[in-house]
């Protein structure tokens, strides 16, 4: 069950950046006191960053992962981690970004479904201060309808078992955010970058479409971010990871199966960023378009 006063302390409905105010357990100084394995406790600094709001300095921020496995131990570190179901709503789905990152075709992170917002409801807004937001990117998002479960001889997911287990396609704004300074990210690694969940922030959600209605390469079409009604940045399906969200839904549903994982009913896939931008300030109104298919629109709070 979603912790509903810290999603207010984190400004989705209160609309104000005071995480400050919700006064969690200090964040980890020395990971290593803590008896942890490096990603255990990489996750317990990263995890109570988020809680806090706290941004974690060069000297706080936890010790680069040494190898992509390193990474993914700390991401799943992350997300089975207590306080992210008790404090920020839990598992919510992935994230997929950071094409050719590490050598790898792209990198996939968790998201936390205390920081969905819908569009629809009006006293919902993505706050700059709750998430450190850095960018927003216009996506498309796909709603698991059945689970993936990981098989027990690891044999791949095909496309179209993959896109039968979507139940509606969701127009999403993401928004990304960041647990460290500028000057902690500068001093680590690529790889101590993406350990931070690849940036994750919030998802703005904006219309859902029944993925009936679409055939499975449907989802290349052209997409827009707007800015006070400026285009400022234009893309495509075709820019996402593995070349369309459909592709990159499956290599997430693949590469979870290969590490004994899989995704289940209800979590979102935020498939990659189509277009994004960082040229925005508090008060702006953000849309992503999609086409013919419709838009998502945020604002911008403090």
């Amino acid at each position: 069950k979603m912790n509903t006063s810290l999603l207010r302390s984190f400004s989705f409905t209160a609309l104000i950046g005071t995480a400050a105010a919700f006064a969690p357990a200090p964040v980890s100084r020395t990971a290593s006191s803590l008896g942890l394995g490096m990603a255990s406790a990489a996750a317990d600094t990263f995890v109570r960053a988020w809680v806090s709001g706290e941004r974690l300095g060069p000297d706080d921020f936890p010790p680069a992962p040494t190898s992509v496995d390193g990474l993914y131990e700390t991401h799943l570190a992350i997300q089975v981690h207590p306080l992210v179901d008790s404090e920020l709503g839990g598992l919510g789905g992935y994230k997929l970004g950071a094409i050719g990152g590490a050598g790898e075709p792209c990198i996939y992170a968790p998201l936390f479904r205390g920081f969905f917002v819908d569009e629809r409801d009006n006293a919902q807004k993505m706050s700059t201060g709750a998430i450190n937001l850095s960018a927003v990117e216009a996506e498309y998002g796909v709603v698991m309808g059945s689970d993936l479960p990981p098989r027990s001889d690891n044999g791949p997911y095909s496309a179209e078992e993959v896109w039968a287990a979507v139940d509606e396609v969701v127009l999403c704004i993401e928004c990304c955010g960041k647990r460290g300074t500028p000057d902690a990210y500068a001093a680590s690694t690529k790889l101590g970058s993406f350990a931070d969940t690849l940036s994750s922030g919030g998802i703005v959600l904006g219309p859902r479409l029944s993925a009936s209605t679409f055939e499975m390469d449907d989802l290349f079409g052209a997409t827009k971010l707007f800015v006070n009604d400026e285009v400022v940045a234009e893309g495509s399906g075709a820019n996402v990871p593995e070349g369309g969200p459909l592709q990159a839904l499956t290599y997430l549903a693949n590469h979870l199966n290969g590490r004994g994982l899989g995704l289940r009913q209800g979590e979102l896939v935020a498939t990659g960023q189509t277009c994004a931008t960082k040229a925005f300030e508090v008060g702006d109104v953000v849309r992503a378009t999609f086409g013919p298919l419709g838009e998502a629109k945020m604002v911008v709070a403090e």
